[in-house]
This record gives C-alpha cells, structure tokens and sequence, in this order.
C-alpha cells in the first residue's frame, strides 16, 4: 500500500499537455491510475507488488515506448485477455478515448519514476565518488561545501540533481583544482545516495520528489535556452546535439544522471559560445526531465499505401469492406480519425466481435507491430471523412 499511496501521490503533481502534433498526454496522470483501478486492470496486473498476480507486474516488466507501440502490445495480447476473462467470469471493460489515453499515458509513465535506492550502496557511494573530500556528513568529511546534515531539502534525487547542477561550474572548478576524477553518476547512484542521506537526515522523500510537468518542460526548455544548442526533433545544422537520437527512456534519476555527466562538456562549450550557465529553481528541473522523457511519446508517421496493404494482407478488409458488404462497419463512412487514440479505442471496444468473427473464419488473431500500428492509422485517417 505504501508503494501505491507514493505513486498516486507523485501523478497527483503532474500536469501534462504535451507537445505532439496529435497525441496529448492527459491533464493529470492520477486518472490514469485511477482508470486502471476502475476497469479491474489491477485486477491481473499489480503495479510495485500491489495487485493481481495473473498478467505480469507493470512496474517490474517495463511496457514502454510510442503511444502505438503500446497500443500493439496491448492489442496482441486481447485474446490472452478476453479468456482470463471469461475464465474468471469478469464484465469486460469499455474505454472512452480519454479513458484508453490517460491508461496508456500511465503505462508509459512508470518507467520514469524508477525504482527504491539502496542505502548501503549509498553509503559507500558518498565515499567512492569523492563527495566526503569537500561535504561532511556525521562528522567525517571536509568543510569546503555544505554538511548533507544541513541539507534535508535535497534529498530526493531530481531535487539533489538540481542543487548539484546549479553549483556545477563552481564543484568542477573546486574538482579540478583539487585533482579530483570528476565524479559520473550511472544507473541508480543518485538515487541510492539520497536514499542514504534521507534515511541519515530524516527527509520525506514522498513531500519533496515531484516528477514534473512536462508541458513546463518544454516552454523552460527555451526561456532556459537549451534549445540553442539541443532539438528534440531532427533539425540538421541547426542544432550541436539532436535529442532525438539519445536514449531517453530512462527513469527521472537516470536522465538526471546522464545530464550531469555531460556537463563538464557543456559548461566547456557554454564558455567558448558566452553562453550563461542555466540555473533552475522549484520544480525547474523535474519539469524539464519530464519533458525530455515523454519526447518518445508521439509516434513517427506512417505510410498510408504500407497501412492500406497490411489491412488488407491482415484479413480487416474482409470484415470493413466498402459499401456496407462486409460484417463490420465501412470505415470509409466513419467520422475522420483525429488522433490514433480513437483508433485504439474502437478497436479495443471492439475487439470481442472481431474475435468471433475471426474465429469463424478460421483465422488466427492479426498480430501487429508498431511500425504495423502507425501505417494503417495513416491509411485510416487517410479515407475516413471529415463530419
């Protein structure tokens, strides 16, 4: 339960309206948890141990990727689905379009809030990392920083990233000037050292960690003027390093880490272009993390004459053929597809129909991939109409 009350607690902080062409995040992904409660997902599948145990743990075996590549996962499985139940005599669940988006934008989301650090590795991090050469802590240390003691307010790992970029330029003259080897952070070594140093001050990490709001993230990301020297689109020579080719699925420390790694870099290249160093207060930095991690949230186009070839290599057109013939509505008479997200939502409505009708063909159920996904909702938004 504890797990549960620290997630709906941090999505209750996020309010996202992203920047995609079509798909946008929901306005609080606390309704996306709350979706998932309410339609007896958590029924078969548990979120950080609280749960059913008969689909896989969603925060242990991470499902994430475009809004489409989910959507495929989700929709390659309906038939495992719709027998458990059957099995377990359980309605099945209808989505509204906001409903299946707010679903999927919580799925997505639990990548990026990451995982429980270890305080023992914590301990001995602060000591293989050089922090005790300049920070004390329970009386061992040097006094060239601030004691971790005084410092309760950072000890959750975006807020702790923040106070360490803000002082950057400052500890990477100090490293240097000491001889130090600049101290990277990799995988959970920001979380495990908050987990220490909150277990050592006594700080909540459940008040102070905010995972951010990346409709802010994005507007910071200019006024703070990253966007000078990164794109998160392809803009070629515009731009020093495109976002787009990085691995940002990652959770909020982890990102965080990778931004601290390469600042000894930037702060470089800031010196040579007079650019000033970028500080960030209050929520700043989660918010901008936050950003960059939903950047693979939107999906490439597709292609319309691939996406009007699977559907008919897939079997759809035998049941949607044109001119009402088929057994399933003519899609060509349907309202325009404004976002691949009514797609998915009919389809997984749907869906028990279109099992039985595939299972009186004698067919097998159509697998899908993302690329797959992406190809027919651009052949589908392609010949519906506008009403």
């Amino acid at each position: 339960m504890r797990c549960l009350r620290y997630i709906t607690f941090i999505f209750y902080l996020i309010i996202p309206n992203l920047f995609a062409q079509e798909i946008k995040l929901p306005s609080n992904p606390l309704a996306g948890q709350i979706v998932f409660e309410e339609k007896g997902c958590i029924e078969c599948h548990a979120i950080s141990g609280f749960g059913g145990n008969k689909g896989p743990d969603l925060s242990r075996k991470y499902y994430y990727g475009s809004f489409l590549e989910l959507a495929s996962t989700i929709w390659n499985h309906i038939p495992q689905m719709d027998r458990k139940y059957r099995l377990l005599k359980v309605e099945r669940p209808n989505f509204t379009e906001e409903e299946m988006l707010n679903l999927i934008g919580f799925i997505y989301y639990l990548r990026y809030l990451g995982e429980p650090g270890s305080v023992s590795e914590g301990k001995k991090l602060l000591e293989t990392k050089g922090c005790l050469n300049c920070h004390q802590i329970k009386g061992q240390g040097k006094k060239v920083g601030p004691d971790f003691k005084k410092i309760a307010e950072y000890t959750s790992p975006i807020y702790m990233v923040q106070a360490m970029w803000n002082h950057g330029p400052i500890m990477q003259e100090r490293i240097k000037k000491m001889g130090m080897k600049y101290p990277e952070l990799l995988g959970k070594d920001i979380v495990n050292i908050t987990a220490y140093l909150r277990q050592l001050t006594g700080g909540n990490a459940a008040i102070r960690m905010s995972p951010g709001n990346p409709a802010n993230g994005k507007i910071l990301f200019k006024e703070k003027k990253c966007i000078n020297c990164h794109s998160p689109k392809d803009e070629k020579g515009k731009v020093e390093v495109n976002l787009k080719g990085i691995d940002l699925k990652k959770s909020v420390a982890e990102i965080a880490s990778l931004m601290w790694n390469h600042s000894p870099l930037m702060l470089e290249y800031m010196k040579v272009k007079s650019i000033s160093w970028p500080s960030f207060t209050k929520n700043e930095m989660a918010d901008i993390i936050a950003y960059l991690y939903f950047l693979g949230f939107e999906d490439e186009p597709g292609d319309p004459l691939k996406g009007e070839n699977i559907f008919t290599q897939k079997g759809c057109i035998r049941c949607h053929e044109g001119g009402g013939k088929g057994e399933a509505p003519n899609l060509t008479v349907m309202k325009k597809f404004g976002s691949p997200i009514r797609m998915i939502q009919l389809m997984w409505n749907h869906a028990p129909k279109m099992e039985d009708l595939i299972l009186s063909q004698n067919e097998e159920w159509p697998q899908l991939t993302k690329t797959e996904m992406q190809d027919i909702y651009a052949y589908l938004k392609k010949v519906t109409i506008n009403k």
